[in-house]
Parts: C-alpha cells; sequence; structure tokens
C-alpha cells in the first residue's frame, strides 16, 4: 500500500471514529479517559488558582466584570472535584454491574488511589520541609513544624479533633477525598435496582448532618473544620456516584439525550452553575461565598451544584458535540492533566510571589502582572510536578499491578 493510499486509509478511519463515538468518549493515550471530563477537571483547578489569585490581592476593584465574578465564584471548583471524582471512581463498577467487565478488586483499587495521590503531596511536602529548614523561601516554606503535625498531615489528620490546620489551605480537600475513597466500594454494591434509594437516606443524612452542625453553637473556624467535611460533604460524592449510574440506566435503555438535546444540556447547566451563587442574593445582600451558613437554602447550595454538575456529566458523555469540544480543548485537557499538581503547588507558590513583588498593597494596585505570573510559575511547576514526580509514579504504578496479576 502507497504512502497515499495509508494515508487517506487513517483519514477514513478517523472521520468514521468521530461519527460512532461521542466526543466525550474518544480513548486519549493508553489509558480510558474521557477528554471531555479530563477538561472540566482542568477548568475546576484553574478556577481555584483564579480565587486565590484574587484573594490574595485582596479582591482589587480593578478587576472588571465578569472577571470580578468568575474569580469570586472559584472556591466552586471543589464541588466539580467532589462530584467529579465520585463519577469517574465509579464507573468502573457500574461497567462491571452492565456491561459485564471484571469487577474493580479492592487490593488493585486502593493502590491506584495510593499512587494517584500520595507521591506528589509527599514530594510537596518534603520540598516544602527542606525549604523551611534550609531557611530559603520563608514567606511559604513549612517553617517550624512538629512532628505531630507532619505525621498529622502524612496521614491526612487535618482539621479533625484535636484541630491541625492545613500548611497549605487548599489541602484540606485531600482528606475529604481519601475519607471517600475508602467508602466508595462499600457505597458502589448499592448501585443496583432496588437498593441505591438508600443512596438517598445518606445524602439525607449528609445534610441533616450539615444542618445539625451548624445549630449545635460551634464558632466560625469549628463549623468550617467540620460542616465542610466528611459527612457534611457526603452528599457531593454520592451524588457524583448516582449521576454515574443514571448515565448506565440511560445507556442501558438507550435514552440518553440526543446529540442536539444534549448540548443544549449541558449548556443549561454551565450557565446554572455559573450562576448559583446569586442564590445569596435571595436572603442576603452579597452572593453566596461557599463557605458554611446556616440558612436552610444556602446550607444546602452544594448539594444543587453537585445536582447541576451531575447533569452536565451525564449530558457531555451523551456525546454533545459543541460543549464536548469546547471542553475537550487542548487548553483545558492539558490543565486536566496536570490539574493535582496545580492543585497542590498554586497556593504557596502565590505567597512567594506576593512577597517578591512588594508585598499586598503593591499587588493590590496592580494586580493584573501578579495574576500572569501566578498562571505562569503555577502551571510551569505543576507540569514539573506532573513530569518529575505523578508521570513516573502512575507508570510505576501500572507495572506493579500488572506484575500481581
Amino acid at each position: 500500500m502507497s504512502k497515499k493510499h495509508r494515508k487517506q486509509r487513517r483519514s477514513a478511519q478517523a472521520v468514521a471514529l468521530s461519527r460512532d463515538q461521542p466526543v466525550a468518549l474518544v480513548r486519549t493515550h493508553d489509558q480510558d479517559q474521557w477528554p471531555a471530563l479530563t477538561g472540566l477537571r482542568g477548568l475546576a483547578a484553574f478556577a481555584v488558582l483564579c480565587l486565590h489569585a484574587y484573594e490574595t490581592a485582596g479582591k482589587p476593584v480593578s478587576v472588571p466584570q465578569p472577571f470580578a465574578w468568575l474569580f469570586s465564584i472559584g472556591w466552586s471548583g471543589v464541588d466539580v472535584f467532589f462530584t467529579l471524582s465520585a463519577f469517574l471512581l465509579t464507573l468502573p463498577y457500574l461497567r462491571a454491574e452492565f456491561d459485564g467487565a471484571a469487577a474493580p478488586r479492592l487490593g488493585e483499587y486502593a493502590w491506584r488511589r495510593a499512587v494517584r495521590i500520595l507521591p506528589a503531596y509527599y514530594v510537596q511536602i518534603a520540598i516544602l520541609l527542606l525549604l523551611g529548614a534550609l531557611g530559603i523561601a520563608s514567606s511559604w516554606a513549612w517553617n517550624s513544624p512538629s512532628l505531630p503535625r507532619v505525621l498529622a498531615h502524612l496521614l491526612f489528620y487535618v482539621d479533625a479533633w484535636p484541630t491541625i490546620q492545613p500548611q497549605v489551605p487548599p489541602w484540606w480537600t485531600l482528606p475529604v477525598e481519601v475519607g471517600f475513597y475508602v467508602l466508595l466500594p462499600l457505597f458502589a454494591r448499592l448501585l443496583r435496582p432496588g437498593r441505591w434509594p438508600w443512596l438517598l437516606l445518606a445524602i439525607a443524612a449528609s445534610l441533616g448532618y450539615r444542618f445539625w452542625l451548624m445549630h449545635a453553637g460551634l464558632n466560625n473556624g469549628q463549623a468550617i473544620d467540620w460542616v465542610e467535611h466528611l459527612p457534611g460533604r457526603l452528599h457531593q460524592f454520592l451524588i457524583g456516584m448516582l449521576a454515574a449510574y443514571a448515565y448506565f440506566r440511560l445507556k442501558a435503555r438507550s435514552a440518553l439525550p440526543s446529540a442536539k438535546s444534549a448540548d443544549l444540556l449541558a449548556v443549561a447547566a454551565t450557565v446554572l452553575f455559573l450562576l448559583l451563587p446569586a442564590v445569596g442574593y435571595l436572603v442576603s445582600d452579597r452572593a453566596f461565598q461557599g463557605g458554611p451558613i446556616s440558612n436552610p437554602l444556602l446550607l444546602c447550595w452544594h448539594f444543587f451544584a453537585s445536582l447541576v454538575i451531575g447533569t452536565l456529566l451525564i449530558a457531555l458523555l451523551a456525546g454533545a458535540p459543541k460543549m464536548g469540544r469546547l471542553f475537550s480543548s487542548a487548553p483545558l485537557r492539558g490543565l486536566g492533566l496536570i490539574s493535582y499538581s496545580l492543585y497542590l503547588w498554586h497556593y504557596p507558590l502565590m505567597l512567594g510571589l506576593r512577597s517578591e513583588l512588594g508585598g499586598f498593597a503593591a499587588i493590590r494596585s496592580d494586580f493584573w502582572p501578579f495574576y500572569f505570573y501566578c498562571v505562569l510559575i503555577s502551571v510551569s511547576v505543576a507540569i514539573a510536578s506532573w513530569w518529575l514526580v505523578e508521570r513516573p509514579a502512575q507508570q510505576w504504578g501500572r507495572r506493579v499491578a500488572s506484575a500481581r496479576q
């Protein structure tokens, strides 16, 4: 076969693939990935970065709308993380239930989660401790550590009781994620006809726990520490699991929305999610800021957010072509690939950059150069962390898992 004919054949195969498979479900590299969901994860990580840059600079008034609104709601990226994480981790269990695939083994599942989370996190702790010991980068290194505090971080025992605040504020989400990892295999057994309503009861219990704590006389610090952790955030993970279950049920019944309907659904869900913090104006004079509030409507905000996110995930996997291409764009997929390292590293880097640029007042009066360097440096360090730590750790983890089989 000539080179010209081979090229034409590959082109025809690519066209056939694009017609037969939704853009959100195309396989990439050697792993079972969903480009649109990878891009969504990247966008969520970038939203958190934007929020912290905006807050670190004191929410400067020089930032015009709609950027000020988008920056100020960047905390909602965590809602995307929690719901999306549950959705993706549930899919292998549902493939076993609906498609007859092999069910995930507990040891393999635990190994994959450990290899995914621990190496980059532990390397970051080691670097921050080393910088603190050497007296370098004092504005963001881990200075004067105590052994109990270091051990608490290594074991994800932060924001618990007795209270140990995370050395890097965004680390608060890690024990929440790890707690869900432990519970997922148990909840996955309920994703069957006749059993899944038990998850609705667990969601109600999680929301009830939040309501009870907010009326238990806690101070603001205790409320943030406990209400925003498991089981207070468990409902978001459970909604992600139920969204995955709903997707498989709809798929089995050939009842998924058409491409056009999926696009409209994805657009509606995205717009609604971006506007959802505005419900704060119904009970106060400002938009919802993401923290725990005793008002029942706002106390359930994360519940409503996860419902919207779950709808978006189903629409993307149903094959929303335009929104799928948007979320599958190369920049967002690239951010999604490095999202974990970006999430870990951006905050301490911002503190160091603020110090180097002259402190709080200087960056508040000249925000955009600070923001530019925050993005540039954070993304660069995240790429290095992914290339040097995450990628080889996951490759090694897959080799070890294969050798055990």
